[in-house]
This record gives C-alpha cells, sequence and structure tokens, in this order.
C-alpha cells in the first residue's frame, strides 16, 4: 500500500494556520480529499477538514458525499484485495501526533461512537462497508485494523474508487462525519463486492433517522480512550466482504453466523425476505 505522508509539510501547514480549540480528527492514513496534508488535494481546507458534515463554528454544512471535496489531482494511494492496513487518525491540536502525556489533552472525541470503514467503486453513491468500530473509536492514540476483501474488484477510475470513513459520535450534538480518500484498487476478482451500506443518520433532512451509540466504556469523554475492542479487531480482520453466504442461516426469527451449512436439495423456492434482507433457499438446511 502506497500511502504518502510528510512530517515537514505538516509542520508547514500547522506553523502557518491557527491553532483550532477543540477540533475533531480526520483519517490520515489513507488521506483524504480536501486534507491539509495530501500533496495531492485539489483543495486544501485547513479550517473545516475535521468539521461533521452538518457545519460547525465558522464552518458551514458540507456536501454528502465526502464533504464535497474534488477528487484529488493525481490517484497515488494504492490498496491491494486482502492486505490489512492501520487507518490512524490526525488531529490540528497535536502537530507531531500523540505524545507521551498528552493523554489528558482534548481531540474532541466524543467518547468514541461508531466508526465504519467502507469502499464505493461509483463516487460514493453505494458502499460496501469493510471494517465497523463500536464504542471506542475514532481516537489518534491508536491504530484501526481494516482488511481489504479478498474478493474486491479492481479500481482505477479516477473519482470513483474511494475509501470511506464515517463517523457518528457517542455525546454531544447529533451529528455525522465522513472523510473520502481517492485510491486504486488492486483486485482479485471480476464479481462487485456486494452493498453494505454505511450507516447514514444525523443529517437531516437528508439522512433523518437519529442515532445515539454506545460510547467508549472507559468514559473519558474527549480524551486517550480504551482503544480498538479486541472483537471488533477480530471481525474486521476476516474481511468483511469476504465470507460466502452460506455461512449464515435463519432458526425461526434469529440469524445464526458462521455455522455449518449441509448442502441439500431444496430447489423449488429461490428466495425470500426478511427485514428487507433476501435469502437464497437454495442449497440452504433451515432448522
Amino acid at each position: 500500500m502506497k500511502f504518502l505522508s510528510s512530517l515537514a509539510l505538516f509542520a508547514a501547514i500547522f506553523t502557518t494556520s491557527t491553532n483550532i480549540v477543540d477540533a475533531h480528527s480526520s483519517i490520515k492514513n489513507p488521506l483524504p480529499r480536501g486534507h491539509p496534508l495530501n500533496p495531492n488535494a485539489a483543495v486544501k481546507d485547513f479550517a473545516c477538514i475535521t468539521t461533521p458534515l452538518n457545519g460547525g463554528p465558522g464552518c458551514a454544512p458540507k456536501a454528502f458525499p465526502c464533504g464535497g471535496y474534488p477528487q484529488d489531482t493525481q490517484i497515488t494511494q494504492v490498496l491491494t484485495a486482502g492486505e490489512v492496513i492501520s487507518v490512524n487518525f490526525w488531529n490540528p491540536n497535536f502537530p507531531n501526533g500523540p505524545q507521551p502525556g498528552d493523554e489528558s489533552r482534548d481531540q474532541a472525541r466524543h467518547n468514541g461512537g461508531q466508526c465504519e470503514f467502507a469502499l464505493s467503486y461509483d463516487g460514493g453513491v453505494t458502499y460496501t462497508v469493510i471494517g465497523t468500530y463500536h464504542e471506542t473509536c475514532p481516537d489518534i492514540f491508536f491504530d484501526w485494523k481494516v482488511k481489504i476483501p479478498e474478493n474486491a474488484p479492481s479500481c482505477d477510475k479516477p473519482g470513483k474508487c474511494l475509501f470511506s470513513w464515517s463517523w457518528i459520535n457517542a455525546v454531544g450534538n447529533r451529528e455525522f462525519y465522513q472523510n473520502c480518500a481517492d485510491v486504486k484498487i488492486v483486485g482479485n476478482s471480476t464479481k462487485p463486492l456486494p452493498i453494505k451500506d454505511i450507516t447514514r443518520a444525523n443529517l437531516p433532512p437528508q439522512f433523518p433517522t437519529i442515532l445515539t451509540p454506545t460510547g467508549d466504556p472507559s468514559n473519558n469523554g474527549n480524551l486517550k480512550g480504551s482503544g480498538p475492542l479486541a472483537s471488533d479487531v477480530s471481525a474486521n480482520l476476516q474481511g468483511a466482504g469476504n465470507a460466502p453466504p452460506s455461512t449464515r442461516v435463519l432458526t425461526g426469527l434469529s440469524w445464526l453466523d458462521n455455522v455449518q451449512v449441509v448442502p441439500c436439495a431444496l430447489q423449488s423456492v429461490t428466495r425470500f425476505s426478511v427485514n428487507d434482507r433476501v435469502v437464497n433457499f437454495k442449497n440452504f438446511v433451515f432448522i
């Protein structure tokens, strides 16, 4: 994976900009559109890159998807099917990144919440969520592992191939955050990934649903939290796009995951829908 970063560039940017009080965070790896550190950004948003799409003090509301930022002038960040990337976060109040003793400093993380990492092949119209972290994300003190699905197809259309981070905060105003990085994807499949949409909420009137996810159990507010949940790390390293559909079975009104499915000869009914989920009967055993 070829993600660009430059400490020298960051230092130059930071010294020429005003200090931002109670600044939120953005993703840093990969570098998103509009980011001050992104050498290929068509525009560099020094003041508002970390604000929610709802807007904030001194920052107007931003468009969905991707905050309305234009695509990069060059696409140099590459993702490869099957690789595990370490996503990390950037906060303008920490010019050299988190340092020893910074644990009690404010990074405006609103006691975490829910982060979703997704791929889009159509410029942010549709998404496939490939990693989710509950309760403790974001936090600049930790890396957040995400596996690019082994069955991800290639994508090299500028402006269409995106790595998305979206966040719904646990504490504070109901807000929706999103950054998008322009990427190239080197894949192993000719079939598209299944659509698994990001959570769209807290951005009325476009996303009118109001959600308040569970926050960090450490309850440290804006300070350093407890880090990625082990269960989330395990699930994300399995690769969200890789599980075959035959590993999920409906029993009554409950879903069982990762169970052994025995092929059978049921062929007469091919599909049905429960709670908007379409399920194939073919080659499934129901118990």
